[in-house]
């Protein structure tokens, strides 16, 4: 079992809150590492009737190649009561992270009671003449642009999913729960993402999902990459494991070298236009 201590939010500050997993596997701590903000010595400091939120998940029984196969036994429970999340025989980091997406249904109700807002949102700066830098958050569905636009370029990103908004001394203030980014990498290219594509193809602590592998370098769809693109790379190893041109699944369907869905996980840090009021508690 592996145990994770987590801050959502900034520590020490009016926006923090605690989190805490216990898991079965490498890739969700890893990924909690990338995404959270340590939480250990913010628990240690914590009052002893301190609030948390607590997830628990298994992987289930894997196969030779460590996956998760019992997919018919796949179950994700939230309790209210106790601000508990359950998650078993499942491996996909909505599902097994579960500060990143089912956490945020606990935040919700938890704003809901207390007076404030956690909101599906990104968060930018925006600069304008004289060194004037005001911050806008924008609220969107998953997949529909987020992260692209608070990469905008000459702005600094904030955060790309999940703000927690209040009102300080009559100010709307936000922070960004995180400080990673888990998003979708297809599509990402040189041309329309820069910033991105430079971390996700420069050495560095990267997480892929979902994508194919060739030689130890990850390929995705969409990536400006001619070796996809004029189908020169022949065979890797993708979510179906060994993958080739041509292959085609029980259905007789084409399957593709990368899923639609793959994902990458970095730390917001990495990005040289990161905010640098990233942890400010009053941010």
């Amino acid at each position: 079992m592996i145990v994770r201590f987590v801050s959502l939010g900034p520590p020490n500050s009016i926006f923090t809150i605690l989190g805490l997993q216990c898991a079965d596997s490498w890739y969700v701590a890893h990924s909690e590492y990338l995404l959270f903000r340590p939480g250990y010595e913010v628990f240690r400091k914590a009052e002893p009737e301190r609030s948390f939120l607590r997830v628990l998940h298994s992987a289930g029984k894997l196969n030779e190649n460590m996956v998760s196969i019992e997919h018919d036994k796949k179950r994700v429970y939230i309790d209210y009561s106790e601000d508990t999340i359950y998650s078993v025989n499942t491996q996909y980091a909505g599902n097994s992270v579960g500060f990143k997406k089912l956490a945020f249904r606990l935040a919700i109700r938890k704003a809901n009671q207390e007076g404030w807002l956690a909101e599906h949102m990104m968060i930018m700066g925006v600069h304008g003449p004289g060194g004037r830098k005001t911050y806008f958050a924008g609220a969107f569905p998953s997949a529909c642009g987020k992260t692209s636009t608070a990469m905008l370029p000459g702005e600094t990103i904030l955060g790309d999913d999940i703000a927690y908004i209040r009102s300080i001394n009559e100010v709307a203030r936000a922070v960004n729960v995180e400080c990673g980014i888990f998003g979708i990498i297809q599509d990402i290219n040189p041309k329309d993402d820069p910033v991105i594509f430079k971390v996700l193809t420069s050495p560095g602590e990267v997480i892929f999902s979902n994508v194919l592998v060739k030689d130890g370098k990850p390929y995705w769809l969409g990536m400006g990459c001619a070796l996809l693109k004029n189908g020169i790379l022949k065979n890797g190893i993708n979510y179906t494991g060994y993958w080739w041109e041509g292959k085609k699944d029980e259905h007789g369907n084409p399957i593709p070298p990368a899923h639609k869905n793959a994902r990458y996980t970095v730390a917001l840090k990495a990005l040289e236009n990161c905010d640098p009021e990233l942890d400010n508690p009053l941010s």
